[in-house]
């Protein structure tokens, strides 16, 4: 029989004797006196027989006193008055060790999770407790992500389906079986979830563009699936920090089995490196709060040499946090490149805005081009996934040895792609002119990559923390 105690103060007993076993400790409690517990912080009891003094009953539970659980509220709201969310994240994860299925602690660490900038769902105790959210909390929460953990989607489409029994009419839950199914690169019945949510909310522009949107990825796939070159002329290289050990895993399926080689890049953690390195391969002073971004850099500086080693003529570079939206082909023919292109974007931050209604099979343009459609107050095109070939990559890394890493990745790529017309063609108040005309004066290059960007995208980003800008905030000791 399995039982849970909490104990605010003491413990007395007039039975059996009973065995306090303490961290540190044992403390042994014969029949009637009272044993204060207050001084150990986690607590397993045993009911022995008093003549045998062997137990009654197996080992009960882990017990927590209830002191210990007020204190550790308190910590958390303390921190959290005061600014130190990550100590308040800290304390309300301690709080779910001990009851993982409470609902309340869970919107509790999302409050500070959020102050903190991390993206809620990316932490596994946050997303166990949201589990249990009370049906309007639950769906508040999860329409509003942008995409969805992937081993959260049977749990997640499950419920959306138990939920639309009593609310046939409620498009969001309509249109939420619709996003579940659009993470499983089921665009039929992304179509038909959107389609339903649409005609439920005729005037959501959100539920038209996704409409259209996966409808326009089912037609794309159809074609794609349908080349059939034989062998692979690329490999896939995913750049995975070595303690993001459930993001490899998640990669590895969802990538791992398709036509081309997957390899993985171990990625330099940042928040490591030493600050006189930081001021060598910044040529700044060293920022402590860059070294996140410089680590993120330097992860992609290794991949380009991979590509070298890897005796490939061209490589699908991913970050860990990205799944594919289209089936891969196993050669790069069927997406138009061109024999010369040094980069090619397949990102879904940087897919140009073209009408999907359109689009029947994959198209190339110009990075100048697709630059032109970019919203002005976009300020992460991300270098998430791209294709690079090694006449590219060769020539990213003799740039960058002269250039040094100032600066995000992402940015530099595009400024090593667009010509100082092609620059000054971008609105002014855009984010994009006013990074990418520093860095043209800033790293002057008289040679251009010969850019390109996909439509539609092969892959996004889903919403998970950055380890790069977490490695950012975090202060070097």
């Amino acid at each position: 029989m399995m039982a849970q105690f909490r104990y605010s103060a003491e413990l007395s007993g007039d039975g059996p004797a009973l065995s306090a076993v303490g961290w540190k400790q044992t403390i042994m409690a014969e029949c009637s006196p009272s044993v204060r517990l207050t001084d150990t912080p986690r607590i397993v009891l045993q009911i022995k027989d008093p003549t045998t003094r062997f137990p009654i009953q197996p080992l009960l539970d882990t017990v927590t006193p209830m002191t210990t659980l007020n204190a550790l509220r308190t910590t958390a709201l303390n921190a959290r008055a005061a600014g130190e969310h990550g100590r308040a994240i800290e304390a309300w994860r301690a709080l779910l060790r001990q009851a993982p299925d409470d609902w309340t602690l869970a919107l509790e660490l999302k409050r500070d999770l959020k102050s903190a900038l991390h993206y809620p769902d990316s932490d596994p105790q946050f997303r166990r407790a949201a589990q249990h959210l009370p049906d309007a909390e639950w769906l508040a929460h999860y329409i509003a992500l942008y995409a969805y953990h992937m081993d959260d989607l049977d749990t997640l489409g499950q419920r959306a389906a138990d939920l639309l029994k009593d609310r046939p009419g409620h498009a969001a839950l309509q249109a939420l079986r619709a996003d579940v199914a659009r993470q499983r690169r089921d665009w039929p019945m992304a179509a038909q979830g959107f389609a339903a949510a649409l005609r439920l909310d005729p005037g959501n522009a959100e539920y038209a563009a996704k409409h259209k949107a996966a409808l326009m990825y089912q037609r794309v796939g159809a074609w794609l699936a349908a080349q059939t070159p034989h062998g692979h002329d690329y490999g896939i290289a995913v750049v995975n920090l070595d303690r993001n050990t459930e993001r490899r895993a998640w990669t590895e399926r969802l990538f791992g089995h398709g036509p081309a080689p997957l390899h993985r890049i171990p990625a330099v953690e940042g928040s490591r490196l030493p600050l006189s390195a930081v001021q060598r391969l910044l040529g700044c002073p060293a920022d402590p709060a860059m070294r996140g971004t410089l680590g993120c850099f330097l992860s992609h500086a290794a991949t380009w040499e991979s590509l070298a080693l890897q005796s490939l003529g061209h490589l699908l570079v991913i970050e860990d946090d990205v799944i594919p939206l289209l089936p891969l082909p196993a050669r790069l023919g069927p997406l138009g490149l061109t024999p010369d292109y040094d980069i090619c974007f397949v990102n879904d931050r940087l897919e140009p805005r073209l009408d999907p209604d359109a689009a029947d099979a994959p198209s190339l343009h110009r990075l100048a081009d697709a630059m032109l459609s970019f919203l002005p107050e976009d300020n992460a095109p991300g270098g998430d996934g791209y294709i690079i070939s090694a006449k590219g990559a060769a020539k990213l890394l003799a740039w960058v040895a002269q250039d040094g890493f100032t600066g995000d990745l992402d940015w530099r790529l595009l400024a090593y792609g667009m010509d100082p017309p092609a620059i000054a063609a971008l609105p002014r108040h855009a984010h994009a002119w006013q990074v990418l005309d520093r860095l043209r004066h800033g790293i002057p290059r008289p040679d251009r990559l010969d850019a390109y960007v996909l439509h539609p995208a092969l892959i996004r980003t889903v919403g998970v923390s950055s380890d790069r800008e977490d490695e950012d905030r975090e202060r070097p000791t």
